[in-house]
């Protein structure tokens, strides 16, 4: 039987627990001559309900409007007001479903199926009193019916009126000894007061008489999940999604383990089988959009946050958790707030000034400023790396124009004996080497780094380039030279008399 537990989005261990409980499908129609036009209304709902659109999403609000129409045309036409019940139900309103199927079981008292929606319903609504007495009702009326009686059983532990239903449990089995729904309903008797042991013995003890049915493995995966024995209960769970891959209570089980353990994937894929089977079951909707944000998938899991609340407008957790997804996820403060605000709306008076809600909203406000101050962050070092970058590549150029230059140095002046001796030659072919892998690599981060060692080997190759010569080899400095000796057997050249001019011999041959 499903339960209507809330969930937060952060509080995944507060996941609950479903025990295997069934549910009647819509019935067929049936034509009836003298009250045609419902009739049809009534078959165009069924046809609506088995014609998915292309991307196989049923119209269940056209189903149920039709439904509702057949019905009204006819008050006394039980399958139109089970199957509209059916339908609101699919769409999330269980208050109008209840009332549907009351109605299907006010026109017709042994419409057994409606008595079963109709008291799951009622459970769901936290109405267990009136779920239990419907049931006992009709075991008055049936009294050998010992399915009724498993009904009244389940909803009995479901009530908390666990002594009542041990009665019932062993009349049943008074009357069969192996009543499979007996044993199957008394696991979760034991297992909602806390004999974890009785539990798991009967669930054993109903999968020795019924194999194939997925309740009870769904039963005995609850029973080891609270006993701490996980992979236990994970087994049990996909055994009775292997029996059956529609079991609501066994997909929205094995859907809160992964999500618990973060295998958002599975978790979603068990949520989605939940949804197709009740699409109006508010916790798988709760559980697929943890799923789908978890997987990324903001704007499907905001749309279904959506869809709970527009059939539960009430729903605390559908609110919070819709809020959480904009403000920590989508980033979206401004949708963050309003969500949390229109639950102060829909509880406007209700709530104290101490409540979550206002805690809440204090907290979008600190993400907001915290999320601008981030921004604000990355844009000043978005712009100091691009500032960086700027300068980076001029470095890179003016790098690139100095190691043509070094190069031609080395090519011309590479031999010269000074350059040599100074080491410059080599020095620079060393640094030329580096510089050179830097410009060919475009590597504009380590430009700066090399252009030091660039700017210490090219002044002292340009200071000593200029004693190489036009053809790079050295230039020996110019010395002073030794005046030239006379020619023999000319006369030694007397200086001039000190302070006066010198005389000068005379010509030969020739006389005064």
């Amino acid at each position: 039987m499903r339960t209507h537990t809330l969930l937060l989005a952060l509080g995944l261990s507060a996941a609950p627990l479903y025990l295997a409980c069934g549910q009647k499908k819509p019935t067929e129609p049936v034509v009836d001559p003298s009250m045609m036009s419902a009739s049809q209304l009534f078959e165009a709902g069924v046809t609506m309900l088995k014609a998915p659109d292309k991307s196989g999403t049923v119209n269940y609000q056209a189903a149920y409007d039709l439904f509702l129409q057949a019905a009204g045309k006819d008050g006394g036409y039980a399958k139109a007001w089970f199957n509209a019940g059916w339908a609101a139900e699919q769409l999330g309103f269980n208050d109008k479903a209840a009332a549907h199927y009351q109605k299907a079981l006010d026109a017709n008292p042994d419409y057994d199926a409606a008595v079963a929606n109709l008291a799951q319903v009622l459970a769901e609504l936290d109405r267990g009193a009136e779920s239990v007495a419907l049931y006992k009702a009709q075991v008055e009326r049936k009294p050998d019916d010992l399915g009724l009686r498993n009904s009244l059983l389940d909803a009995l532990s479901a009530a908390g009126m666990y002594d009542e239903a041990e009665e019932q449990a062993k009349e049943i089995l008074l009357r069969d000894p192996k009543n499979v729904g007996a044993y199957r309903n008394l696991s979760r008797l034991y297992f909602a007061q806390g004999k974890n042991a009785l539990s798991k013995l009967c669930s054993e003890k109903a999968k020795t008489l019924a194999e194939g049915d997925s309740g009870i493995y769904n039963n005995l995966g609850v029973t080891f999940l609270v006993m701490g024995d996980e992979p236990a209960a994970i087994e049990e769970f996909k055994t009775a999604i292997k029996l059956n891959p529609g079991d609501v209570e066994a997909n929205l089980n094995l859907g809160w383990v992964a999500l618990d353990s973060g295998d958002y994937n599975l978790a979603k894929q068990c949520f989605e089988a939940a949804v197709g089977a009740q699409p109006g079951n508010v916790d798988a909707k709760l559980g697929l959009a943890i799923a789908l944000r978890g997987t990324k998938d903001y704007d499907n899991a905001a749309r279904l946050y959506d869809e709970i609340l527009a059939a539960d407008p009430d729903n605390e957790t559908a609110f919070f958790n819709a809020a959480t997804l904009q403000e920590k996820y989508v980033k979206d403060y401004k949708k963050a707030q309003k969500y949390l605000d229109d639950y102060i709306k829909v509880n406007a008076g209700k709530l104290s000034p101490s409540h979550q809600v206002y805690e809440r909203k204090e907290r979008v406000l600190a993400s907001q400023q915290a999320e601008e101050a981030r921004l604000a962050e990355e844009e000043r070092k978005r712009k100091e790396a691009e500032e960086r970058k700027k300068r980076q590549e001029e470095q890179l150029a003016e790098l690139k124009v100095k190691v043509t230059k070094l190069k031609d140095y080395l090519d011309k002046y590479g031999s010269c004996e000074m350059m040599v001796e100074m080491e410059a030659t080599d020095m620079g072919l060393m640094v030329y080497e580096q510089a050179a892998m830097v410009v060919e690599a475009g590597e504009a981060d380590m430009a700066g780094d090399v252009m030091t060692f660039v700017d210490q080997i090219l002044p002292q190759i340009e200071e000593i380039v200029p004693s190489c010569g036009a053809g790079g080899a050295a230039t020996p400095p110019p010395t002073e030279e030794a005046p030239a000796a006379p020619a023999e057997g000319a006369p030694a050249e007397e200086p001039p008399a000190e302070g006066g001019p010198r005389e000068l011999p005379p010509a030969e041959g020739g006389g005064q």
